[in-house]
């Protein structure tokens, strides 16, 4: 008897291994982690399921492309990708089925390994009105600035700092700088009015989101003044500089506003020999071409600046390049 059942438990282990293996899962994935290179290609996903699914990304992506976005049953999708020139990137895509949901996270390896990005200056001093500044910036971030963000520092009585991370959502008065805006070359932030009375400064903690794990902090101090915007340019009234094409820096005696710029209007007519008129720590900035008209040429340069309070200065100043 002990014999039979041996040989009958051997006959239904036989035909157990002679049926076809069949991949019944109500939703499953062959990966949840795809690395990818930094140059353009595709990748197959492999989709397992056992009825109706769809696939959707968890934020836009610009670099990446599904051919599909939805399916029946096991069956598999595309990810196309373009060249990744900046950082290293990454997009999540969700697959759903009724109430079920796995994910997928593609990583895409970037070609600049050390992110860098420096702040032209350490210290913005500001006025007591509202308005937007503007910091100019170096940095190898062309293709990714989108990727930077930013903290705000704000020191609390005990000598410790509250950390907040400025992204629009924060409505406490109490927290002055409002906004940040990364750009590869510069960054805006925008700060409330001062109505305290007293001298006020918090600190920018600037950093980057980089999947590979290769971050930088950079800090801007912050300090908003209880004065008003101010911008007085040389009393000489006239600068007089050499026929080379060239950065001028005409020095201002007072200057609280070049963090502003954008709220500066200049007026030059129809002059196509200076361009790039802003206002920098400590002056006025401008760019002048070489001057080969044979003849000395003269321009004057009207500035007005408003704030976001409606406070009004204006100034002229004239240029004068030679030609030897």
């Amino acid at each position: 008897m002990k014999k039979v059942l041996i040989i009958i438990s051997a006959m239904i282990s036989l035909v157990a291994c002679d049926s076809p293996f069949e991949m019944d899962l109500p939703l499953s994935v062959a990966q949840r982690k795809i690395s990818l290179s930094k140059e353009a290609g595709a990748t197959h996903v492999l989709v397992y399921a056992d009825g109706e699914w769809t696939a959707t990304f968890t934020e836009p992506v610009e670099w990446g492309s599904l051919n599909k976005v939805s399916g029946y049953g096991n069956s598999d999708l595309v990810f196309s990708y373009s060249a990744n020139y900046a950082i290293t990137r990454q997009v999540s895509l969700v697959l759903a089925k009724d109430e079920l949901r796995d994910t997928i996270v593609f990583t895409q390896a970037g070609m600049i390994t050390t992110p860098v990005f420096e702040p032209a200056v350490k210290e913005v001093p500001l006025f007591n009105t509202a308005g937007t500044a503007v910091i100019d910036a170096s940095s190898n971030l062309l293709y990714c600035a989108d990727a930077i963000y930013a903290y705000a520092l704000y020191p609390a009585a005990d000598g410790s700092e509250e950390t907040i991370l400025i992204d629009g959502h924060d409505n406490d008065p109490a927290h002055w700088i409002t906004a940040f805006s990364p750009g590869h070359d510069k960054f805006t932030f925008k700060v409330a009015a001062n109505a305290s009375g007293a001298e006020r400064a918090a600190k920018l903690k600037i950093t980057i989101a980089n999947p590979s794990g290769s971050v930088f902090n950079k800090y801007v101090t912050v300090i908003q003044k209880d004065g008003k915007p101010v911008f007085t340019l040389p009393a000489l009234g006239f600068g007089s500089y050499g026929p080379d094409a060239q950065n001028v820096l005409v020095e201002t005696p007072e200057n609280n506003i070049w963090p502003y710029r954008e709220n500066m209007t200049v007026s030059m007519g129809t002059c196509d020999w200076i361009s790039d008129v802003y206002p920098v720590p400590g002056g006025l900035s401008m760019m002048l071409t070489k001057n080969t008209s044979g003849q000395v040429r003269t321009q004057d340069i009207s500035l007005t600046y408003v704030s976001d309070a409606g406070e009004v200065i204006s100034g002229k100043f004239t240029i004068i390049q030679s030609t030897k």
